[in-house]
């Protein structure tokens, strides 16, 4: 992943390109945030860690299948939304409400374009 500054700027367009979205947040592999914008105040660290924790559950499931390790993963929750994109860098995470739905392709397609950048 590339600098701070830079996906910094790259998930504050992303806000403006998918106006659902309620929540980006970058991380390193073990859930450090690198930067995390939300609409509301929600815990980015706690989230960071959890989507870290999935992602090694995940590639362990990949390991024990052999399909390999995760690259993405959309996760419906009660209230709402997660797109989780991971990398040998990092983690690119957005969070979004129930009206979400139709914009979680964009929001993945967006997430992989940073993660690859």
């Amino acid at each position: 992943m590339v600098d701070k500054e830079v996906i910094e700027k790259k998930l504050a367009e992303l806000f403006d390109v998918v106006p659902e979205t309620e929540g980006l947040i970058a991380s390193d592999l073990e859930g450090k945030v690198i930067v995390g914008q939300t609409i509301t105040d929600m815990d980015h660290n706690g989230i960071a860690k959890a989507c870290a924790t999935l992602i090694k559950n995940v590639n362990a499931l990949g390991e024990t299948t052999g399909k390999g390790g995760i690259k993405t993963a959309t996760i419906e929750l009660e209230d709402g939304y997660a797109v989780i994109v991971s990398s040998d860098n990092g983690i690119l995470i957005a969070l979004a409400g129930l009206d979400g739905k139709a914009s979680l392709s964009l929001l993945k397609r967006n997430l992989i374009s940073i993660s690859n950048a």
